[in-house]
C-alpha cells in the first residue's frame, strides 16, 4: 500500500504478519525478505482493547538501509451527520435502480483554491448490514481542472463500517450517497468527512 495511506481495514487485505497479542511489555516481529519480497510495508501497532492510554516505543533494526516514518495525516477537517434509512430512503445497492436513487444524499462543498484536495469519507451502521458509499462530483469550479472521475464507489459492501478515500479532489461540489446492499434496510447511520481543506457539508 502506498506509504501515504493509513489502513482502515485491518484483514483486507490480509496482514503480512499478524502478531499474536501477549501480556508482555516487549513485542518482537522479524521480517525476512527475500529477492521477491516487497520493500515496503506498513507497521500497525495496537493494543487488543481499547482500554487505557499507553506510550510506547518503536525500534526497528535491519542488515540493510532503510527508513522508518510515521504515516502523515492529511485531513485538517472533519464534518459529521447522523441519519437513517427509513421506508422509501431505504434505496439499496445501484443493483437496484429503481430504488437506489431514493437513498439519502449529502452535498459537499470544498472551498480550496486548489486542484489537489483529498477526502476521507466514512460511514457507520447496523452490523447486519452490508454498507457502500457513491461519490459523484457535480461541479468543479475551475473550468481549466478536470475532474479526477464522474462516480467513484468504495467498492464491496461490508458490514456495518466502510470508508472512502479521495485524491486529486478540485474545488467545487460532491454528492455522497450512502447505501445498504439490499433495499428495506432500515436503520441509523453515521456520515463523516474528513479533509484537506475546508468542507461544508449538508443534507439534500
Amino acid at each position: 500500500m502506498p506509504i501515504e495511506n493509513v489502513l482502515f481495514h485491518i484483514v483486507d487485505p490480509p496482514p503480512y504478519i499478524d502478531g499474536v497479542k501477549i501480556n508482555s511489555p516487549h513485542y518482537l516481529c522479524k521480517i525476512i525478505l527475500g529477492p521477491s519480497s516487497s520493500r515496503r510495508y506498513t507497521i500497525v501497532v495496537s493494543q487488543y482493547e481499547k482500554s487505557t492510554t499507553i506510550y510506547y516505543t518503536l525500534r526497528a533494526y535491519a542488515t540493510c538501509p532503510f527508513t522508518l516514518t510515521k504515516i502523515y495525516d492529511p485531513y485538517i477537517i472533519e464534518k459529521q451527520l447522523t441519519d437513517e434509512w427509513k421506508g422509501v430512503t431505504a434505496g439499496g445497492c445501484p443493483n437496484h435502480p429503481v430504488t437506489y436513487s431514493n437513498n439519502p444524499k449529502f452535498k459537499i462543498e470544498i472551498e480550496s483554491s486548489s486542484g489537489n484536495n483529498q477526502l476521507l469519507v466514512e460511514l457507520k451502521g447496523p452490523k447486519q448490514y452490508q454498507l457502500g458509499i457513491e461519490a459523484i462530483i457535480m461541479q468543479v469550479n475551475d473550468e481549466t481542472i478536470t475532474a479526477p472521475f464522474r462516480s467513484k464507489s468504495s467498492g464491496s459492501y461490508r458490514s456495518g463500517y466502510v470508508i472512502l478515500e479521495l485524491e486529486n479532489i478540485p474545488a467545487g461540489i460532491l454528492r455522497l450517497i450512502p447505501s445498504t446492499f439490499l433495499p428495506n434496510q432500515e436503520g441509523p447511520f453515521i456520515l463523516a468527512v474528513k479533509s484537506s481543506a475546508p468542507i461544508n457539508m449538508s443534507r439534500i
